[in-house]
């Protein structure tokens, strides 16, 4: 639909954020995951209640890779992180992995069925994870930039993490800087 009433897209920004942390539990885990991971890479239909993708995804596609032939040539693709992305508290297996030039979707997509798995049996800490499913999520974002970033050379993919907004997610991880603009 975009390329039949658009040329050529410049710009593709993917800000899919939730962090059901407070109340951390297997269904919320997915429902981050499905949200701010597979939200950031999938189209969609959202359910009635908004929370997460329909099971059935037959009529899902890669947001990005459905957006990379329609981007201009010097098109561009952001996708919003967060400072809660950090790699640090993670086992280094975890960390190499996610780190890792030669992963692709398929692998991060193994990651984060591992890490569900991890959640629904408690057994996070003890497989190297954190117990924190929008930061682990905010990771998988990141390595899926650098994975599709290594896919289209071309084309200008990369991910930030805008630090602390004014938003009911922010007030609930503490408040502004001190300072403006910092």
């Amino acid at each position: 639909m975009v390329k039949e009433e658009h040329d050529k897209v410049d710009v593709l920004i993917n800000n899919a954020g939730v962090n059901l942390d407070q109340e951390y539990l297997p269904a919320n885990v997915k429902a981050t995951i499905d949200t701010n991971y597979r939200g950031t890479l999938n189209v969609g239909r959202a359910d009635s209640n908004r929370s997460r993708y329909r099971e059935d995804k037959s009529d899902c596609r890669q947001m990005c890779q459905t957006f990379v032939p329609t981007l201009s040539k010097r098109g561009r693709i952001v996708n919003i992180s967060s400072t809660g992305s950090s790699l640090s508290g993670y086992s280094k297996e975890i960390q190499e992995r996610f780190r890792s030039s030669k992963m692709t979707l398929a692998d991060l997509e193994q990651m984060m069925n591992e890490y569900q798995e991890a959640a629904n049996n408690g057994t996070e800490s003890r497989n190297g994870w954190k117990t924190q499913a929008y930061g682990v999520t905010k990771a998988a974002t990141n390595a899926m930039t650098a994975v599709l970033a290594r896919a289209n050379p071309g084309l200008t993919i990369n991910a930030c993490c805008p630090g602390w907004v004014d938003t009911d997610m922010g007030n609930m991880l503490g408040r502004p800087p001190k300072t403006p603009g910092t």
